[in-house]
């Protein structure tokens, strides 16, 4: 008598505690790129080229990070970037200084479309390091 093992990602717990933990990522990112930052490197804030840099190096690690050990399901990602677009709208923080320039909901959609860019990327360098490796 054989037994088959699912998958962990044909669960449905699974699947709701990926996509939740997912979520969290993005929420602790965003709690890292407004609050510990910018109280880490006063220097770098509100506007540098370096406050720009350090987002954009929280967005691989947070993404490489949720794709090692959280999900690849890409379908997942979209709504964790509307999470952080989302924090971003309600609690702008300086924006790292855009917000003199921009209305916070703009930014906030340039940064979503930015980090579903990113996801894309790495999600793609995944899947071919996969079919590299197999």
């Amino acid at each position: 008598m054989t037994t088959t093992r699912k998958k962990p990602e044909k669960v449905w717990g699974f699947t709701v505690a990926s996509f939740l933990g997912l979520l969290g990522v993005f929420v602790a990112k965003y709690l890292v790129d407004f609050l510990l930052l910018p109280a880490i490197f006063p220097q770098f804030y509100p506007t540098s080229g370096m406050a720009f840099a350090l987002w954009l190096i929280t967005s691989l690690v947070a993404t490489v990070a949720a794709m090692l050990w959280i999900t690849r399901f890409g379908y997942f990602y979209p709504v964790a970037d509307i999470i952080y677009a989302l924090c971003v709208a309600i609690w702008p923080l300086g924006l790292y200084g855009t917000a003199e320039f921009w209305p916070a909901i703009l930014a906030a959609l340039v940064a979503a479309l930015v980090l579903w860019v990113i996801q894309r990327l790495v999600l793609w360098i995944f899947i071919i390091v996969g079919f590299i490796t197999m």
